[in-house]
Formats: structure tokens, C-alpha cells, sequence
């Protein structure tokens, strides 16, 4: 192998780590006695995968059989695709673990400053196809079509009573047809009784912790994945893949989890309008991180040609708690009697900073999508292939974006400094 191939870095990674402080657990061994592989062996194959769109176990076999780079790196070991397979089910933690590691890594060979870090969320399809999906409002649907269809097989059982032609009519086939309606009629009931019981308002059958969310294809079966991205090379710092359909909780979590990871007391972010929610960029201000987000506020109409001033017509003075209207005159809070509102959110002082914030740097806009989104381009193109998980469940698709990130921040580094320089980095 080349002196700057890529198994070399590979190599020079994964013999820096601490796998057992990392959580790694070695496979176990055979009936036969045979002792198990090391993880290290194990790690090694799934991030040289990663790296070249190999995620299916049973490829990863085959490669190990057949392509010179794997043998090379693996010392020429052949595991077979369950025990590939169970490696990657049994150390999703310890991928992460792995993840973070790699990370702190970049921070000490001053790849990654946190000058200013960029916030996104993305939609990566579950396992669990649209037609497993289950909500009440589906279901009552289906309801009604059942019972539409039971009441004209009976009604069809009642004329063939009345009729002479009573032979026109094929009763066994109508009353099994009858009672497989019934049946599946009793199962929607269940499941509604079932959903309602525990506060459910969707289920996916066989992957009950994903969700139904909108992506620019329609709406699919999906988990969200957040990523918070360094401006200086592109490196994720942090990710996180949650059940949440929209993205306007995630603005704290994710850039206190960045505040953490840089050890920085301040900390610059910028995020898309789906991140806009007072109450997220108040809990900001107050752990020192300044937030660029663009404001996504309602718009100010009844549904009828009333003419309404818009909420920028009115200056809020947060000292005294108190706007000033169009006109010029100080409103101050009181209790109303007229049809004259003016309603003003809980968090409205937090919602002025941050307009002023995007008012004196538009720039920030143009920064988030040059940051941010090509991550997500090649995690969705280049690693995962179609943008779909292969595992299932929530702790299936952390594993799996763990491993993913991983060999993107890898790929990046190698970009950066070289493969060369990286190895020497490395040992």
C-alpha cells in the first residue's frame, strides 16, 4: 500500500484509540472455541465501509474476500456478515464515543477553533416504509370505509333473504368476505383504543420511534438528524438524530452541546428560520451564546380584509415594558377594553435582539448555507448512498449517522492536511 493511502490513516486511527475506554466489546467467540475478533479489526473495516458506500454486512464480507485494500487492513481476517453485523447492533454508544473522540482530535491539531458554528437539520428516511405508518386521523378513515363496506355486504345479505333469486347471490362468499371486514374493523378499533391510551397521535408498525415528516420529496417515514458544523473546514462537530418533525427546539440543545465540546464560555451561531423560537433565543442569551437566526414570526391578519398594522409598525421599549405605535404615542401594559390589541410575545425582548442581530449582519444568511449544507450533501449522497438507514429504531440510526459522521470528519481532515501528514498526526 501507498505511504499516504487511505487504510494507512485508518490504520494510524484506530491504533490511537482507547477502545476499551471508548466501550468496544470484542465478539464473542465460537461455539468451537475459536477466540473472537478484536474490535480494532471490527472498527477498521466498518470505517474503511463508510467511507466507500459499503454499509451492508454481507458486502463488507465480500470485501474482505476480495478487495486487496480490506486484506491489507484487516491482515487478511475474514469475518463472516453476522459477526460484522453484530459488531455494528451491539457498540452503537461506543461509535459514538468513537465520533467524539475523532473530534477532539481535530480541536487539538487546530482543525476546528469554533470561531462560529452553523446549525442544520435534514431528513434521513427510516427503514419502515409510508405504508407501515398508523395515525388516528388514518385510521378513522379507514373506518369509515369499513363500515361503509360491511353495511353493503349485509345490505346485499338482506335483499338475497327477500329475493326468489336468492342463488344470485353467493352466500358463503359474501359472509367470508363479511367476516374478514369484521375482523379488520375490530383491529382499526383496537388500534385507535390503543393510540389514545398512550397519548399517541402516530405509530409506525415494526419502527415505533420514528415519525411521519416532510422532506422536499413528500412526506416520509424519517428521523431528523441535527449537525453542528465549523466554519473554518467543514468538520461536524456535534450531531444528534431526534423524533422531532421541525426543527424549532433544537437551536439550544445543539449549540450548547457545541458550547460544551469547544469549552468556550461565548459562542457564535448561526441557524436557518426553522430554528425561530423566542423561548430558545432567550435560553441562548442567557449562556453567552449569540444566535443569528432569522425571525419567523406570524403574519398579522384575521382571514378578512380587516386592515391590521404589522408587528415591525410598533417599537417595544423593553425597559418599561411598553410600545410605541405608528403614530408616535407610548403604549404602556394594561388591561383592555376596546377591539384595539396589541399582542406581544413572552419572549418579544429576545425576538428584538435577535432582529437587530440580523439587521446589522445579513451576511450571517449566506455564511449558514456555505458551512452547513455541504455536510449534509455528502453524508446524504456520498455515505449513506440514498439517504436511507439501514437499521432500525432510534439507537439503530444514531449507530449508523455515528459511523457515517465519523468517516465524513475523516475524509475532511484528509482533505485538509494530506494523508501523510494526518498519519504522523496520528502516531
Amino acid at each position: 500500500m501507498p505511504e499516504d493511502h487511505l487504510v494507512r490513516v485508518i490504520e494510524a486511527y484506530v491504533t490511537r484509540l482507547d477502545l476499551h475506554a471508548l466501550g468496544l466489546s470484542k465478539a464473542e467467540p465460537l461455539k468451537t472455541g475459536r477466540p473472537g475478533y478484536d474490535p480494532a479489526d471490527l472498527l477498521k473495516l466498518y470505517l474503511y465501509g463508510y467511507f466507500q458506500r459499503i454499509r451492508s454486512s454481507r458486502r463488507l464480507e465480500a470485501e474482505c474476500q476480495r478487495n486487496v485494500e480490506v486484506m491489507w487492513l484487516l491482515g487478511r481476517l475474514a469475518p463472516d456478515f453476522k459477526t460484522i453485523a453484530d459488531f455494528r447492533k451491539d457498540n452503537g454508544v461506543a461509535f459514538q464515543a468513537t465520533c467524539r473522540a475523532f473530534v477532539q482530535f481535530c480541536r487539538q491539531v487546530g482543525l476546528i477553533s469554533g470561531q462560529l458554528v452553523a446549525i442544520d437539520g435534514s431528513k434521513f428516511q427510516a427503514v419502515a416504509s409510508q405504508r407501515k405508518h398508523l395515525s388516528l386521523t388514518k385510521l378513522k378513515r379507514q373506518q369509515a370505509k369499513l363500515e361503509a363496506q360491511i353495511a353493503r355486504y349485509l345490505a346485499e345479505l338482506d335483499e338475497a333473504d327477500r329475493s326468489e333469486a336468492a342463488e344470485v347471490v353467493e352466500r358463503s362468499a359474501v359472509k367470508a368476505a363479511l367476516q374478514h371486514l369484521e375482523s379488520r374493523h375490530a383491529d382499526n378499533l383496537t388500534a385507535q383504543a390503543l393510540m389514545e391510551v398512550q397519548g399517541l397521535d402516530q405509530f409506525v408498525v415494526g419502527e415505533d420511534e420514528a415519525r411521519l415528516m416532510r422532506t422536499h420529496q413528500g412526506a416520509k417515514v424519517a428521523f431528523n438528524v441535527q449537525s453542528a458544523v465549523v466554519g473554518e473546514y467543514g468538520l461536524i462537530l456535534h450531531h444528534a438524530v431526534t423524533q422531532d418533525g421541525n426543527d424549532n427546539q433544537q437551536l439550544e440543545p445543539m449549540a450548547k452541546a457545541a458550547q460544551a465540546i469547544l469549552e468556550q464560555e461565548q459562542l457564535s451561531v448561526t441557524a436557518d428560520a426553522g430554528y425561530s423560537n423566542g423561548e430558545q433565543f432567550q435560553a441562548c442569551d442567557d449562556t453567552k451564546i449569540t444566535a443569528y437566526v432569522p425571525a419567523n414570526r406570524g403574519i398579522n391578519n384575521q382571514g378578512d380584509d380587516t386592515p391590521l398594522f404589522e408587528r415591525d409598525a410598533f417599537i417595544y421599549d423593553a425597559t418599561h415594558d411598553q410600545y410605541q405605535c405608528p403614530a408616535g404615542k407610548w403604549l404602556p401594559f394594561k388591561q383592555v377594553n376596546g377591539l384595539q390589541r396589541i399582542y406581544g410575545h413572552v419572549h418579544e425582548a429576545a425576538f428584538e435582539r435577535m432582529h437587530q442581530r440580523m439587521q446589522a449582519h445579513p451576511e450571517m444568511i449566506i455564511r449558514r448555507r456555505s458551512i452547513v449544507e455541504h455536510p449534509f450533501g455528502n453524508l446524504k449522497q456520498w455515505i449513506l448512498g440514498n439517504g436511507r438507514f439501514l437499521l432500525r429504531q432510534l439507537r439503530g440510526a444514531r449507530t449508523e449517522m455515528a459511523l457515517a459522521v465519523n468517516a465524513y470528519n475523516l475524509k475532511r481532515a484528509i482533505n485538509v492536511l494530506g494523508a501523510r501528514r494526518l498519519i504522523g498526526l496520528l502516531g
